[in-house]
């Protein structure tokens, strides 16, 4: 292998790592079926907001009422209303605890 060779192949390779790491790759939870569209538009909004390409797989929790939650690297973002009732429901036992 020539060394002009042996450069453009470190390069693709390290082009390669370079995209790798800015794909992050996730998940839409909803309590019922999401249009395309609506899919496209929280990818997007995700995208913006984390500043790299997200690849979004979807799930379909009955649990969940209304709203989605999205997961992603290890980080989960709840939308859902289950999980603002639940994080009502922590600061309320809380502040209980708190006032005994």
């Amino acid at each position: 292998m020539s060394e002009e060779a042996a450069v453009t192949t470190l390069q693709n390779e390290h082009e390669m790592e370079q995209n790798e790491i800015l794909l992050l790759r996730g998940r839409i939870i909803s309590g019922m079926p999401l249009s395309i569209a609506a899919r496209k538009r929280i990818t997007q909004n995700f995208e913006s907001m984390l500043g790299c390409h997200v690849q979004m797989s979807t799930r379909i929790d009955k649990k969940l009422i209304a709203g989605i939650r999205v997961e992603i690297n290890g980080r989960a973002y709840d939308g859902s209303l289950l999980g603002q009732l639940t994080n009502v429901r922590k600061m309320l036992t809380r502040h209980d605890k708190e006032e005994l």
